[in-house]
């Protein structure tokens, strides 16, 4: 191998590692990222998986493979890029999984409010995924028990038993590990949403 070569193939290696670094997931046309806007109370970000978790502060950034959880009485407003704004709520754990069009809501209650795009925008919680196209829904998880509730426009709930509902505005449905436990039925954002007690010194939604 000439020199000349070994320049060009120096070059291409450090091009490649420059791509990897400034996109954070490789190439991955569907990574998604976000950025904090707000913190009240205690919220920890972990950025990748094998890095520990630290407090998240305004204008941190939850790259595709990060992890954001927050303890008691915490609100985090998060700026999805190309996507919206969600406030995640206490006692919740949001993740950014590499390489997938979803984002990953495994723990407690969050609020999203979704732009319109061709794109889409999916939530994975442990009893389903939620689709929408452009909205203002709410998911809460809890107790093996996915609760999904829209207050505008449209959503798609699959279950993990791969049935599908529709849910209008002002609707919820809930769904456990079995699929749905209920038809769709009255939802209300005041209520439904800010809907915590504290059981055993926890703050945990109120059924």
């Amino acid at each position: 191998m000439t020199a000349n070569q070994l320049k060009v193939g120096s070059l291409f290696l450090v091009l490649l590692v420059t791509l990897v670094v400034i996109t954070g997931c490789g190439s991955n046309t569907t990574d998604l990222s976000a950025k904090v806007m707000s913190v009240t109370g205690k919220a920890e970000i972990r950025p990748t998986a094998i890095a520990s978790f630290a407090d998240a502060k305004v204008n941190d950034i939850l790259p595709c493979g990060g992890i954001l959880k927050t303890g008691e009485e915490s609100l985090v407003n998060l700026e999805i890029t190309g996507k919206g704004v969600v406030d995640i709520k206490s006692d919740s754990m949001f993740e950014l999984e590499s390489g997938k069009d979803y984002v990953v809501q495994s723990a407690g209650m969050a609020v999203y409010k979704i732009d319109k795009n061709k794109e889409g925008f999916k939530v994975k919680s442990p009893q389903g995924v939620t689709c929408v196209l452009g909205t203002r829904f709410m998911v809460r998880v809890f107790d093996n028990t996915t609760v999904v509730g829209v207050e505008e426009g449209k959503v798609s709930f699959t279950s993990n038993k791969g049935e599908t509902r529709i849910l209008e505005a002002k609707q919820k449905i809930t769904a456990d590990n079995n699929g749905f436990s209920s038809e769709p039925t009255a939802f209300d954002m005041k209520t439904d949403s800010f809907n915590y007690i504290k059981l055993d010194g926890k703050w945990v939604p109120k059924q």
